[in-house]
This record gives structure tokens, C-alpha cells and sequence, in this order.
């Protein structure tokens, strides 16, 4: 089970809401996994709202597809449903139901991230986890309270879900006898496997993660006592940064998130035409005239070394017949001209090697702040 603590309005949709309960059959499941899963999903059915949204439901239902066809059982078909909450969780029962809710699909920045989420809970259903604690479960403490523990957990409001989960943390303790930590381990590493071989980046599974512990807190995570059924976030974070590693999977989180982008504005400077390069409210260059195109390629250029994290090192100069041109490594170069360099106050070298110096800066200020983040977790 995915699950966060933090709280926020979901935004109004014209979406159809129900309470029935979800009754797609899953195909693929072991007759013992449809019959425990049946039966949860009617008990989910009577605690959450549905929220009927068919473009949403059919873009989880492709995710949940290309992932699943590259696990250990490809033959199980999963059935995405979507949980009206304000809280951000996810969670699977056996037979393949997966439930997201509202403010999840709402709160990830990309399809990648919504896709880690979703390996991650396929994850738990290869390995069949929740059939593994039912062997591990107390007579009277069956997969119906456990699913009913999971709808509690995304409750009504923030304030219903910080009791209803510390609760449920005690319990599920006591029920699960401390496996549920190794669960989820496993379900994140599996799912991190399972992410390379479709085409969703896994470091969206790595900034997800890093949202929730941001969020949520190692201090409310302690207190709660959810080291007792989860591992704690901050841990989940470094170890799926260190199998990405171990993956060799670049771990570039602007591809995977809503990352600010340089714009262009054009403007008169001195009575000239000029066109503005700016990041984040501050200039990085003037280019001479308005040349939208040209613009735009210098635009790519500059996104592309935000992007791939390119230190000076890996930006190179080349001179070129009253130029300069401004080619980084593996992307797009553009050349700044002798023009610009006027229009800057200053020759088209310099200016080349200031904007390589501020985006190697920028570059650096943001890993950083996620190394900061660290210490907060």
C-alpha cells in the first residue's frame, strides 16, 4: 500500500460519483485470489466513493496493462478504480482490483510518477502479499477488516485520516506481525525492476516518493508509529535512489515533474528589437531582433542542460567565424553572434561562457535543495 498523510482539497470535477461496490472480474488470478478479492472489493465498495471517470480509468487501465505484461505473472488483467479522497493513497487486493485516489492522480507531476505508484501495487499482488498475511492473520482478523483498515485510510477528510491511520497502524501491527515492512520493500524494489521495461522513467517512482516524504514528515511518520507496517519514507527514498543507481538509470527528476522552463519575451532595449531570455523571473541573455524560431531553439538548448544536469564541463565553446557556439554534450547547440553580444553589452565569448557558468549554477542550486530535503526527511 501506497499511503501519505497529507491532506488538500481535491479540485471540482463534473465527474459521477457512486458508492456501489466494483465488481469487474479480474481475469488471470488463482480462483483463491478472485474469491478473497471479491469479497473485498464489496466491503471497499460500501466505505469510498467511485469516482466514474471513463478517459481516466482507460489511461490507468493501459499503465496497469504494459506494466503487469512485464511482471513474473503476466496473465493477470488488474482493474484500476479510482477512490474520491483528499488524501494521496493507492493500495491493491488480490484478483487484481487497484484503487487510486482523487488526490493522487491529482498531486503526481507526470504519468511516470503515476506509473511507479502502479508497479509498486502490482508489486504487492505477484508476490502475493495480502495472501501471505492472511496465512499470518489471527482467527477473527481476515482480509475484510484489513480492506476496511485500507478504506479508513483514505477517509473523508485529513484531519479523519490521521486518527483513522493511526489506529489502523496499531492494528495492522498487531495483525501483520511486522511482514508488512518487508512487503513493501520488496514491492518497491520489484516495481523499480518492473518500470524498465516499459516506458515509463522509473525515477518518477524516486520523486514521488520524495513528494510524500516531503510532505509528510519523519516526525509525523515516527510518531504514528508507521515504521511498524511501512518502512519509513526517507528510507524508501534512498533505497530506490540506490537501485536506480545499481539500474543505471539516470536520475534526472526535471524529466518527471513539473519542472520551471526558460521563456522567451520579446521586447525594444535602446529603441532595438531584442528578444529576452528568462528562467525563473531572472534574464540569462538577449538575443538580437525577434526571431521566434530561432528563439525556440535556444529555448531546447537551454532545457536541455537543465534537464540532463550538465555541469560546465560538459558545455562546450566553439568559435565560429564571428560566433561562438554553444553546443552541449548529447543535445541541441544553438550560436550566439557578435549582434548579441552587443545588444548584452559585452562580446558573444563572454556572453557564451556567463550563460554557461549561470546554468551550470542553476544546476547545481537544485541538487542542493533536494540534498537539503535529505535532512528534513
Amino acid at each position: 500500500m501506497i499511503s501519505a498523510l497529507r491532506g488538500g482539497l481535491v479540485a471540482a470535477c463534473a465527474l459521477a460519483l457512486s458508492a456501489g461496490p466494483a465488481r469487474a472480474l479480474p481475469p488471470g488470478s488463482t480462483p483463491r485470489e478472485i474469491e478473497l478479492g471479491r469479497q473485498a472489493a464489496d466491503d471497499i465498495g460500501k466505505t469510498v466513493q467511485f469516482v466514474h471517470d471513463e478517459e481516466a480509468l482507460a489511461k490507468l487501465q493501459g499503465m496497469l496493462d504494459e506494466i503487469a505484461a512485464v511482471t513474473e505473472r503476466p496473465e493477470i488483467r488488474y482493474r484500476p478504480h479510482i477512490v474520491a479522497s483528499p488524501l494521496i493513497n493507492a493500495f491493491v487486493i488480490p484478483g487484481g482490483w487497484v484503487y487510486v485516489t482523487t488526490a493522487l492522480l491529482e498531486g503526481a507531476e507526470s504519468d511516470d510518477e503515476i506509473a511507479g505508484v502502479l508497479a509498486h501495487e502490482i508489486a504487492h499482488n505477484v508476490n502475493q502479499h495480502a495472501i501471505e498475511r492472511m496465512r499470518n492473520t489471527p482467527k477473527g482478523l481476515g482480509l475484510l477488516q484489513l480492506a476496511s483498515i485500507a478504506a479508513l485510510i483514505i477517509g473523508k477528510s485529513p484531519e479523519a485520516a490521521v486518527l483513522a491511520g493511526a489506529a489502523a497502524n496499531h492494528i495492522t501491527a498487531s495483525v501483520l506481525h511486522g511482514s508488512s515492512v518487508a512487503a513493501e520493500v520488496e514491492a518497491d524494489a520489484h516495481g523499480l525492476e518492473y518500470l524498465t521495461k516499459t516506458q515509463y522513467n522509473p525515477t518518477g517512482f524516486l520523486t514521488f516518493l520524495e513528494s510524500l516524504a516531503a510532505s509528510s514528515g519523519k516526525f509525523i511518520e515516527e510518531e504514528l508509529g508507521i515504521y511498524g507496517t511501512h518502512p519509513l519514507t526517507r528510507d524508501r527514498v534512498e533505497a530506490a535512489r540506490d537501485q536506480l543507481q545499481e539500474l543505471h538509470v539516470p536520475i534526472l527528476r526535471r524529466l518527471v515533474t513539473h519542472a520551471p522552463q526558460p521563456e522567451t519575451r520579446e521586447m525594444t532595449v535602446d529603441g532595438a528589437a531584442v528578444t529576452e531570455i528568462r528562467y525563473q523571473g531572472e534574464r540569462l541573455a538577449l538575443l538580437a531582433g525577434h526571431d521566434a524560431a530561432r528563439a525556440e531553439s535556444i529555448i531546447a538548448t537551454i532545457g536541455w542542460v537543465l534537464d540532463n544536469e550538465l555541469d560546465e564541463s560538459r558545455i562546450k565553446l566553439i568559435p565560429d567565424h564571428g560566433a561562438v557556439v554553444f553546443r552541449p554534450e548529447g543535445g541541441p547547440a544553438f550560436s550566439f553572434t557578435g549582434e548579441d553580444g552587443r545588444v548584452n553589452g559585452e562580446g558573444e565569448v563572454v556572453l557564451a561562457a556567463a550563460l554557461r557558468r549561470r546554468l551550470a549554477r542553476l544546476v547545481a542550486d537544485e541538487k542542493a535543495r533536494i540534498r537539503a530535503n535529505y535532512l528534513l526527511y
